[in-house]
């Protein structure tokens, strides 16, 4: 018993570990990329949700609600990045997409596959509308002008972590 509830606590800190580093490596990689006009490559290709929607999907909702909070943050630390006023709005959506996908987790486990790009879409209209005073339509029509490549993305990337198989998952 001991045996399986340390590898259990192991597996979830690597896992965590894991998750909170590509959280902070991805968003740095991705705005690397030299954009000459329009939104950064990270509105463009969304890399701070990858790792937080695996998380939702894959480990257990305190870690993954942990990931949602603390990648925003330690980029803040870290690297500067969210800038000022986008930092309360993405850990609004990050903490918002992580709870979609845990309640889809735990009430329709077959529609996992097709959570991370419409939980990502809700969450960037409520904290669109919380945080900016932004309308539905202005930020969907930016998510779909400008963030469809990292809404395919989600959508390819969620469709592959989705566990299988597994009837109701625990959440």
């Amino acid at each position: 018993m001991t045996h399986s509830l340390r590898r259990s606590t192991t597996y979830r800190v690597a896992a965590v570990g894991a998750a909170l580093a590509a959280g902070l490596i991805l968003p740095v990689l991705v705005h690397l990329i030299p954009v000459e006009s329009g939104p950064p490559m990270g509105a463009r290709l969304l890399p701070i949700f990858l790792a937080a929607t695996l998380a939702a999907m894959r480990l257990d909702a305190v870690s993954a609600l942990s990931i949602a909070v603390l990648t925003p943050l330690l980029n803040r630390l870290l690297t500067g990045m969210p800038a000022g006023p986008m930092l309360p709005a993405l850990v609004i959506e990050l903490v918002l997409v992580v709870s979609l996908v845990l309640a889809v987790r735990r009430w329709a486990p077959a529609a996992l596959v097709a959570v991370a790009a419409p939980a990502y879409l809700i969450a960037a209209v409520v904290a669109g509308a919380l945080v900016q005073g932004q309308g539905p339509a202005a930020t969907l029509a930016f998510a779909f002008t400008a963030s469809w490549p990292g809404l395919l993305i989600l959508a390819a990337a969620g469709a592959l972590a989705a566990p299988r198989g597994q009837g109701k998952a625990a959440a």
